[in-house]
């Protein structure tokens, strides 16, 4: 059994960073994936962040942000589209830091990062279960690439093991607090190709929004530039609705076959989205939670990659402070629960109610909405971006008259927004000691409707 301060299950992109900030403070990590080395870096994913996430770290962990070919196209803004695609709202954004990223060059230089500054990587190992003693997680018990059980030792275990959550779905849910399954309305099945066409892509600056409720039931269709003759595209579908998002995808293509006649195709995959709200709790004894395995994503989109490396700087620093205060209990780690529910929490956590709202509308409400522009495109990008959205008396009554043929629909609306607001101060007010959580997450399933 070797020891180590601290093992990380998945070596994504939050556990790479996560590694490089423990790394570079002189901490001994392990860092643990179960691809080999050379395939960790490939994922399906849509490849849009921001700069400014990277940017914020950086003196954390010691990570610069997406530079050279590391970066796709940068964003200016985007384009949303109705279901019926006759009404295009577009939205630009002054000084957007938006990028679409090459995935595989990004996660493998961080990755090489972490390892440089002395983190230990065991690829091609299979993680299996927790080891816990005395109400504390210990250790992991894994199999390497000698195909043989092993066990090893730390004094923090952390589950970036993405959406799967191998580890905490192991562990005792009425102790932890952590939910083993996600709702089939908390998860997107989705389908992404990548694309070179052969037209050339009409403003590649700009990123590509469409809801159509017949195609991407519960999701959307995404169109995201690689520069003038190359597209990320794919879509999801709420897994309640128990579609096939490939055969969904193939559909899509058929209604742009103009600009998909005769691309090649260069990679393709499927893969899950947790769209919900985060984990109500992220820490537990010598045990934490980041990126999708702590359901740190915007529940509107599945934006997770900005989430997930703050949530790693965020755990860099408690972790430090806990081994150098010899305390991982629940309450060492707490500040970092702390941290992300006061912060990013407040901004994301309500969307998942307004997400819930949306996802049962049908294509002819949604197209209502955009042609009698009952919402306006500024609010949309704005409500997306700071998980709030104006409920005043002035533009309830604005919205009322032009939404008047869906004034049922408006008024489920409005009754989504104020449940939203409620969800927001409830997360300002995040417990700071765990003993105050029960009473608090009590509070939070009310208002989520799951108590």
């Amino acid at each position: 059994m070797s020891n180590y301060d601290i093992i990380i299950v998945g070596a994504g992109t939050a556990g790479s960073v996560l590694a490089a900030g423990l790394a570079t403070q002189g901490i001994k990590a392990a860092l643990f994936d179960r691809l080999e080395k050379e395939k960790i870096g490939i994922k399906v994913c849509g490849d849009a962040t921001s700069i400014d996430h990277f940017e914020r770290i950086r003196s954390i962990v010691k990570i610069d942000p997406p530079h050279g070919e590391e970066i796709q196209q940068k964003v200016e803004g985007a384009w949303i589209y109705s279901p019926d695609r006759k009404v295009k709202f577009e939205l630009v954004e002054e000084g957007s830091t938006g990028v679409i990223i090459d995935r595989f060059k990004l996660g493998m230089r961080i990755l090489d990062n972490a390892i440089d500054y002395g983190a230990e990587l065991y690829d091609s190992s299979m993680v299996k279960d927790p080891i816990i003693k005395d109400d504390q997680v210990k250790g992991i018990k894994y199999r390497g690439k000698d195909n043989n059980l092993h066990e090893i030792s730390a004094k923090v275990v952390v589950d970036a093991s993405g959406v799967g959550a191998v580890l905490r779905k192991k562990l005792d849910k009425n102790k932890t607090h952590m939910d083993h399954e996600l709702a089939p309305k908390d998860v997107c099945n989705c389908y992404r190709e990548i694309r070179d066409v052969k037209e050339e892509i009409e403003s590649p600056g700009f990123i590509r929004l469409m809801f159509d409720q017949d195609i991407a039931a519960g999701g959307y269709i995404w169109e995201f530039p690689r520069g003038s003759n190359s597209m990320n595209v794919g879509l999801g579908v709420m897994r309640m609705n128990k579609l096939n998002p490939h055969r969904q995808f193939d559909l899509f293509l058929k209604q742009q076959e103009k600009l998909y006649r005769d691309s090649k195709l260069i990679h393709g995959g499927a893969w899950r989205v947790p769209l919900r709200r985060p984990q109500d709790n992220l820490v537990w004894n010598g045990f934490m939670l980041i990126g999708d395995s702590g359901t740190q994503v915007k529940p509107t989109d599945g934006g997770g990659i900005g989430i997930s490396v703050t949530a790693a700087a965020m755990a860099t620093k408690t972790i430090t402070s806990a081994l150098e205060f010899d305390d991982v209990s629940m309450k060492g780690l707490w500040p970092y629960s702390v941290e992300f529910m006061t912060t990013i929490a407040p901004v994301t956590a309500p969307l998942a109610i307004l997400k819930d709202y949306f996802i049962t509308l049908p294509s002819a409400t949604i197209n209502e909405v955009f042609h009698k522009r009952v919402v306006e495109g500024e609010e949309l990008l704005y409500g997306n971006a700071k998980g709030q959205i104006d409920s005043g008396l002035i533009k309830n009554l604005q919205r009322a008259y032009r939404g008047r043929r869906i004034l049922g629909t408006l008024l489920g609306f409005r009754s989504a927004i104020n449940k939203s607001n409620k969800a927001r101060n409830l997360y300002y007010d995040y417990p700071k000691t765990p003993d105050a959580f029960p009473a608090w997450r009590n509070e939070i399933l009310n208002t989520y409707g799951e108590l």
